[in-house]
């Protein structure tokens, strides 16, 4: 009975711990969320909108002009129409001051998804859903902090919603099936329903990594269902037709034909084949020590879930293959569309949903272990003093894992240290001089000197025509925008 006492406080204070720690963690990304501004196609997409606001319009012209900005870009440049409606809502089109919302809406959808999908899975398995939150807070602790690329991840409108925002669209939406699957009263299930024929047209209409992956697993899970709870199926078909019909219809956009002629892809069979090849690659590189730290502790709490489990963890090789594969589709898309596995912001999602697919391979292959009593252990024979030395071992590779990747570069130690060093409130001084220089009449002017690394400058150019300069003129009315010739 006190061993078992003790196993529930040990648990209760390492939640408590890890929760307050992921919550303070996130205090100077917020503050430094307060000096970052629109860029580059912030313009671009939301500059119908900010007229319409500087005009006095209301929501339904503000409506309007998103609806008439996805047409627009859906006839001449690309078809994620669901994207691009949110593209023309970014927050400085309705004031530049209400900017840092970026950052706070893309941490509460990727920590709210992550939370609500895990909680979600240890609901239906009836596992102890303050393991769940540790497990969580570990996952979003290293997505959040050794994330691949800062800025597009959390500081930029149009790169982070494209891709972070989706994918928490895509852990909400899967969170969201499998809570209709279980869910008994009638008013419930035609809410969820209604939801997540809703979060199908999204997604099918965002980005096409967040689309495929998300076609992929469902239609995985969908087959699952019609052969064993046909019934069931009924509840999920409409919601796959929408799924794809969304990535159908983006996919045949006449502005896709545009885009594409600017640049060369791969063909499907070389490009499967590539995404396989960097997904393997992706996730050999991000194993870092840091990642084998919070991996243990995943792997001593599914140990212990998996303990006395009625399943049978048959296939652990079949089923890392099979999620390795599934992990790869993401990547599928920008190779046959642009020979690339894409930009920072892309690969940031391939980065969030690499903790899933350790965290589903590492439960899985210790209820293997379980269940060929491979390894046998036993809390009530755990010493004290062996619970402290362990976690202290962790703990030491855990710090040496941030050594190794550089302490700077961790998104916490990153954001402190240019606050502390006044890095983005001078570029924020910087930037409002610039605009308010072009809102005055003077549209010729020099860059950002000063910029963090999670922020970025304008990046204009001297040809008033360059895209940037174009987008950034027809935003606030101007002839053109120039950079100026340094002398």
């Amino acid at each position: 009975m006190q061993t078992k006492l003790d196993t529930k406080k040990i648990i209760n204070i390492i939640a408590i711990v890890l929760g307050i720690g992921l919550l303070l963690s996130l205090i100077p990304i917020i503050i430094s969320s307060f000096y970052s501004h629109p860029l580059a196609d912030d313009f671009g997409f939301s500059e119908k909108v900010n007229h319409v606001v500087k005009n006095g319009g209301g929501l339904f012209d503000i409506l309007s002009a998103s609806f008439q900005q996805v047409k627009d870009t859906y006839m001449g440049w690309q078809g994620t129409y669901a994207a691009i409606f949110v593209f023309s809502l970014q927050p400085a089109a309705f004031s530049e001051s209400i900017y840092f919302l970026t950052t706070f809406v893309m941490l509460i959808a990727l920590i709210a998804s992550t939370l609500f999908f895990v909680n979600t899975i240890f609901s239906v398995l009836g596992y102890d859903k303050r393991i769940g939150l540790i497990i969580s807070c570990v996952i979003l602790l290293l997505s959040i902090h050794f994330v691949v690329d800062k800025k597009e991840a959390f500081f930029w409108w149009n790169g982070s919603s494209y891709y972070t925002l989706f994918y928490s669209f895509s852990l909400l939406f899967f969170s969201l099936l499998i809570k209709l699957f279980y869910a008994d009263k009638t008013i419930k299930k035609v809410i969820l329903l209604i939801i997540s024929l809703l979060l199908a047209a999204i997604i099918g209409g965002g980005n096409y990594s967040t689309a495929l992956l998300t076609t992929v697993i469902f239609a995985f899970v969908l087959f699952l269902i019609i052969k064993h709870k046909k019934k069931k199926a009924l509840l999920y078909l409409p919601i796959f037709l929408i799924l794809i019909t969304g990535f159908v219809i983006s996919m045949i956009a006449p502005g896709n034909s545009v885009r594409a002629a600017a640049v060369t892809g791969e063909s499907p069979m070389k490009a499967i084949i590539h995404s396989v090849f960097y997904a393997i690659v992706y996730i050999a590189k991000w194993t870092g020590l840091a990642q084998l730290a919070g991996f243990s502790i995943i792997a001593f709490f599914s140990y212990r879930l998996t303990k006395n489990s009625k399943y049978k963890f048959q296939y652990p090789l079949v089923v890392l293959i099979l999620s390795i594969l599934v992990f790869a589709t993401q990547l599928t898309p920008p190779l046959y569309a642009m020979s690339s596995v894409g930009a920072g912001r892309q690969i940031n999602i391939y980065y969030y949903s690499y903790y899933l697919l350790m965290s589903f391979n590492i439960f899985y292959f210790m209820g293997w272990i379980n269940q060929k009593d491979i390894v046998v252990i036993k809390a009530k024979n755990i010493r004290k003093s062996t619970s402290i030395c362990t976690l202290l071992l962790i703990i030491g590779v855990f710090l040496c894992g941030c050594i190794d990747f550089g302490i700077g570069n961790i998104t916490f130690v990153n954001t402190l240290s240019a606050l502390i060093k006044s890095t983005p409130q001078t570029y924020s001084a910087e930037y409002i001089d610039r605009i308010s220089k072009i809102k005055s009449g003077d549209t010729t002017i020099n860059d950002i000197k000063t910029v963090p690394d999670f922020f970025s400058p304008l990046c204009i150019e001297k040809d008033s025509d360059f895209w940037i300069n174009k987008q950034i003129a027809r935003y606030y009315d101007v002839d053109k925008v120039t950079l100026k010739t340094e002398q």
